[in-house]
């Protein structure tokens, strides 16, 4: 079994460098339109084609697909137009933040919508959404017509309490009840309690995942922003082990503000 281990600090120091030299951090795809793994490693061609349908109609979204959010500055794919304006205190705590403290050199989970350098797969049924990640955990997301519970009965936690629908051939994921652990990326934006996610996932074809989240968190932000980004499928791959849980050496080399471990602005 070929198995990820972290020490992962520098290593994502390294690794985001090695990435964005290669491919967007959006798509995970270069120029050539090949699908790049971790460390620039191509591993296949980005297919092409029309989007797979179930028999009920519904795009299938089944696969391992690679790409999403970026996993060092959430600022860079905001949508055109929108900003991420911090409130006093939010700037205050994010300002404060070292990078041997983001809970991705931790081994912790990441909040919604930051992601990662690995693959992911995506399982849609009747009943249940499940993102599992090969990078540290999974989420679910209820698609049985249930509602959030009463904010008061909300159990805060890292990926919050998701609920989900199709609004034609897009999957909509509404995500309420997080916990004010989390960065955005590893620059320290902060979340707060009040996080509330709305995330869009649209399959454009055979190999591209199109995905759309407005983020409103009136805890930490002035306003609601909107972030867009892509995935690609990856045919031949398979998840990885990946184990992050013990021996890890490298955090306490990390050092310096978190908002300086990532190029770009606030």
């Amino acid at each position: 079994m070929r198995s990820r281990w972290a020490g992962i600090g520098i290593a994502f120091v390294a690794l985001s460098i090695t990435v964005a030299a290669q491919a967007p951090a959006t798509g995970g795809v270069d120029g050539q339109g090949r699908v790049v793994r971790l460390g620039g490693n191509i591993r296949t061609k980005a297919p092409d084609g029309p989007v797979p349908r179930l028999a009920n109609g519904k795009p299938d979204m089944t696969g391992v697909w690679l790409g999403g959010a970026p996993y060092g500055n959430l600022a860079t794919v905001l949508k055109k137009g929108e900003t991420m304006t911090l409130l006093p205190q939010a700037q205050r705590i994010m300002s404060a933040r070292r990078a041997n403290q983001d809970p991705g050199t931790n081994c912790l989970p990441l909040t919604v919508p930051r992601g990662t350098p690995y693959p992911w797969r995506m399982v849609v049924t009747p009943t249940h959404t499940f993102f599992l990640y090969e990078m540290y955990d999974y989420r679910q997301v209820f698609m049985d017509g249930r509602k959030h519970p009463p904010a008061d009965e909300l159990d805060p936690t890292w990926k919050g309490h998701s609920i989900g629908w199709w609004e034609g051939d897009t999957l909509v994921v509404d995500t309420v009840g997080f916990n004010d652990k989390g960065w955005f990326d590893s620059r320290g934006h902060p979340v707060s309690e009040r996080l509330h996610t709305i995330e869009r996932y649209t399959r454009t074809n055979l190999g591209t995942m199109s995905m759309d989240v407005t983020i409103d968190d009136p805890g930490a932000y002035a306003k609601p922003f909107t972030v867009a980004f892509e995935a690609h499928l990856m045919p031949n791959d398979e998840l990885r082990e990946y184990i992050c849980a013990e021996n890890n050496q490298d955090v306490a080399h990390i050092v310096g503000p978190a908002d300086t471990n990532q190029p770009g602005g606030n």
